[in-house]
């Protein structure tokens, strides 16, 4: 029997289980209950534990709350409707505590009655100390039927231009507002978590970002905007002074205004919410590369030929009993000979050639290939940043480049000089710019979210003149000349907002580029032959398709159980990608995906 009870209990009080991540208590907790029939002190429990806020249940833990089905709601507003079904309230005092009771309820009905009549009655039927003031006076007609007392005391009071003052040991004092002018008290407040703006600024280098900001200039007071907000709480004599080493505001104003300045820093002064973003850009690169055909090269089939060797007399007279005879004619002055035996001399003549027909020049070659490259760029940053505010990151290399300049000398000859680039240096790899703006009540970021990625994207590879990705130039005239390298960039950028759940992740992509270039190189009249003209042909095509993601994983940080378990996740991470990168080390094969 004790153990149907107990399942029936548990059946009776169900709830959503939130995100492993969520289940930390956090003042933005979003609940939900279907309580059938339960106690209100379990109820109020599961509702502390969850929003982990100060909750004091003082009368009325016994009551029962019957049928309450809500979905999705804050945890304020849960508190409230299960309290209000138990019959019992919520109050908060001065330190935010919030407290529980059952009061007592007042049922009366008075016409023109005098107002400090009603407040006797009031206090009779629930027990309370109340201090009227001599000025309050005036009558009124009041009809109430099951209000707490506390409730209609400030009803009734407020409808006469009355206010109610709770003092020490829980008095009330029921006074007209003009008199707390001469009872004004001096109180401290000390901030947490608001500060004015520091020295220090960031500096976001960013063609997205419009502007730069500035440090601030003069006394805080100039620029901590709460002081302006918290002086329009004031009184018309009452006097507000900041403590900028402290960080501490002095206030001297009435009792009522105390309070309201108390209300506005409970609600402002509270622990911003840090946001972890986890990102993943990836960049691929995919190129297909066809070489189909016989290639004969940038000059195509070459055949050299050469005319014949004849020799002449000119300017000599040979055989004519010069002295030119000896060298090359015999004594009867015939010639020239080409066989030393029939010559008189030691000079002969070589065998005449009359021309040959080289292809010592002709190259070709069968060019049959096909490839494909893949490249896959990942860039894994992770940034903290606190809700409302920007941050950026950028992870890459700064080159610099030279420019060259060319003038013009007296006597007219031209000099080269080479100086850094007005445009140097260029930043070349990943920045991310982001801001995330946390929705209040719920696990949910709105983010703005800039990527950049920028990369060299030149023809020329590495080399003591400049790295790879730059382009090389030769400038200048003859004997004067010079080769200069400059640098070509290749950028993806992406600007979006969007909206996640904390721990989702969300995806950008889409941008896509496609290259074709195909080339055919030919043999005039050769190619046109049918079969064998095949030969004489070369064919090249190449694709490249270029692509760009970014998954982004916002994560709320409360507490420090939040960033314990991201620090855990994160080196479960890089484990497994030190050991996979040990497995390739070790098995090749693993990485070739053989």
């Amino acid at each position: 029997m004790k153990i149907l009870n107990t399942i029936l209990a548990l059946a009776a009080f169900t709830f959503a289980a939130p995100h492993a991540v969520a289940q930390v208590p956090s003042l933005d907790a979003r609940i939900s209950l279907n309580v059938v029939e339960q106690n209100l002190a379990q109820v109020v429990q599961y509702i502390r534990d969850r929003s982990g806020a100060n909750i004091v249940l003082l009368e009325g833990g016994d009551k029962m709350v019957n049928d309450l089905q809500i979905t999705d709601v804050d945890w304020r507003d849960a508190l409230e409707y299960a309290t209000r079904m138990a019959g019992c309230v919520v109050t908060e005092d001065k330190s935010g505590v919030l407290t529980v009771t059952d009061p007592v309820r007042v049922h009366f009905d008075f016409t023109d009655a005098d107002i400090n009549d009603i407040i006797t009655t009031i206090a009779t039927s629930s027990g309370a100390n109340i201090i009227v003031g001599p000025e309050v006076t005036g009558t009124l007609r009041v009809r109430l039927q099951n209000v707490p007392w506390r409730d209609a005391l400030e009803e009734v009071c407020r409808t006469r231009g009355y206010v109610v003052v709770e003092s020490k040991g829980g008095i009330l004092r029921v006074v007209d507002p003009s008199t707390l002018e001469k009872q004004k008290e001096t109180r401290s407040y000390q901030l947490r978590y608001i500060r004015p703006r520091g020295m220090y600024v960031p500096v976001l280098k960013s063609e997205f970002v419009a502007g730069q900001e500035k440090p601030p200039t003069g006394p805080p007071s100039d620029h901590f905007t709460v002081l302006d907000a918290l002086k329009k709480s004031l009184s018309t004599d009452g006097q507000l002074d900041y403590m900028d080493a402290q960080n501490v505001i002095i206030v001297h104003d009435t009792q009522q205004v105390h309070e309201a300045i108390q209300d506005i820093l409970r609600r402002l002064d509270v622990e911003p919410t840090q946001v972890f973003i986890d990102v993943k850009f990836v960049s691929t690169s995919d190129s297909d590369i066809l070489n189909l055909g016989v290639n004969y090269g940038d000059g195509g089939p070459q055949v050299s030929i050469g005319g014949g060797q004849i020799p002449i007399e000119l300017p000599f007279t040979i055989g004519k009993g010069g002295f030119e005879d000896g060298f090359i004619a015999d004594q009867a002055g015939f010639g020239p000979f080409a066989d030393a035996s029939g010559s008189s001399s030691d000079v002969i003549i070589p065998d005449t050639i009359f021309g040959s027909l080289s292809f010592t020049q002709v190259q070709a070659t069968l060019r049959l290939l096909q490839r494909n490259v893949r490249s896959d760029v990942v860039q894994a940053p992770t940034i903290v940043t606190m809700d409302g505010r920007p941050a950026t990151i950028f992870v890459g290399e700064t080159v610099r480049y030279a420019e060259a300049k060319s003038e013009q000398g007296q006597a007219g000859g031209l000099s080269l000089s080479v100086q850094e680039a007005s445009d140097s240096p260029v930043e070349v790899g990943f920045q991310l710019l982001v801001r995330p703006s946390v929705v209040p009540g719920t696990k949910k970021v709105m983010l703005d979210v800039i990527p950049k990625e920028t990369s060299l994207s030149g023809t020329s590879t590495n080399s003591a003149l400049a790295p790879a990705g730059f382009d090389i130039f030769t400038v200048g005239a003859a004997g004067t000349e010079g080769t200069i390298a400059l640098p070509r960039t290749r950028s993806s950028t992406l600007m979006t907002q969007m909206m996640l759940e904390s721990g989702q992740t969300g995806m950008v992509g889409g941008l896509t580029t496609d290259t074709e270039n195909e080339t055919e190189t030919r043999v005039p009249y050769l190619s046109r032959i049918p079969v064998v003209g095949e030969l004489f042909k070369h064919r090249s095509k190449t694709k490249d398709k270029r692509s760009l993601l970014i998954f982004l994983t916002p994560t709320l940080v409360h507490s420090a159980e939040d960033t314990e378990y991201i620090l855990q996740q994160e080196l479960l991470r890089r484990r497994g990608s030190l050991r996979d990168e040990i497995d390739q080390l070790m098995d090749p094969s693993l990485s070739s995906g053989e």
